[in-house]
């Protein structure tokens, strides 16, 4: 975190799945660059142990005179209330930083008088081992040195994306947000029909989970498309072409209930965001 020059003092509100997740990472590596503020009503016991080893100030009574950064990581519908009870802690210098889907920037913008600089930030759950990606996108209030505080403040995270417009997070949250859940009911599904064809728990779960990271790892570091890589895959008339046949039927298979659920996913972020639906690809 090169651009942050001297020690920042780092404000979360909202340590719930996202907001914890993101700092397990800060708490690994940066520690020693930011001094870091938790606002969370009901604490995990590791958040409680972070406190303890005197790691963050968890739900302090005295604040410091200027937070430099101020990370929102609560749900869509309390963040009102968030900001009516904590827009005093934040100074005209204070970087806001969003990872809350459907609350855009002129939301934000109504509770302060003068022009905040504000960045919203969509990050997925695999920060919290450092193979996450976030996709940043900056108002025109923040400046660009803000904006590599933030590039710099999830690099460590994993991936960082820089958006050019507000209106792609909807897609980011519906794409990578989600994503994970989406993964994870994948290897919930088949996992269960190994053990169904015989396999134990054991054998079944390390097997599925260490091919999903095994693809993931050669998507990522081959040259070769997903699309030729899956075709490496499959033989004439093998058992891979027998399964891929059900699962690339036009009617039945992934891509339309892909396509379904990512719709759903993106129509949802629009509507918290007070945005008209998509009935198309998006």
């Amino acid at each position: 975190m090169s651009s942050l020059k001297c020690r920042k003092t780092l404000l979360i509100i909202g340590a719930g799945n996202m907001g914890e997740a993101m700092l397990k990472s800060w708490v690994q590596t940066q520690i020693d660059k930011i001094s870091v503020l938790v606002l969370e009503p009901s604490p995990s016991d590791w958040l409680k142990s972070l406190f303890e080893k005197g790691l963050v100030e968890l739900n302090p009574r005295k604040f410091p005179r200027q937070i430099d950064i101020c990370v929102f990581a609560v749900k869509p519908q309390k963040l009102a209330e968030v900001l009516e009870e904590n827009r005093s802690k934040i100074c005209k210098k204070t970087l806001i930083i969003s990872v809350v889907a459907g609350r855009d920037f002129n939301f934000f913008q109504s509770y302060f008088e003068e022009k905040q600089p504000i960045i919203r930030v969509m990050p997925n759950t695999p920060v919290s081992v450092n193979h996450g990606v976030s996709a940043i996108v900056a108002d025109k209030s923040a400046s660009e040195s803000e904006i590599e505080w933030a590039k710099n403040l999830f690099t460590p995270l994993g991936e960082v994306v820089l958006l050019d417009k507000e209106s792609e997070i909807d897609v980011v949250t519906a794409i990578s947000g989600s994503g994970p859940a989406y993964v994870f009911n994948f290897i919930e599904n088949l996992i269960e029909m190994a053990e169904e064809l015989g396999l134990s728990t054991k054998i079944s779960k390390k097997l599925v989970i260490q091919t999903v990271v095994g693809a993931g790892v050669l998507a990522k570091s081959s040259t070769l498309t997903p699309r030729r890589l899956r075709e490496n895959v499959t033989s004439p008339a093998g058992t891979t072409q027998a399964a891929l046949e059900v699962l690339m039927d036009r009617q039945g298979g992934w891509k339309p209930i892909i396509k379904k659920a990512v719709n759903a996913a993106y129509n949802r972020s629009r509507e918290l965001a007070g945005r008209k639906i998509s009935s198309g690809g998006k």
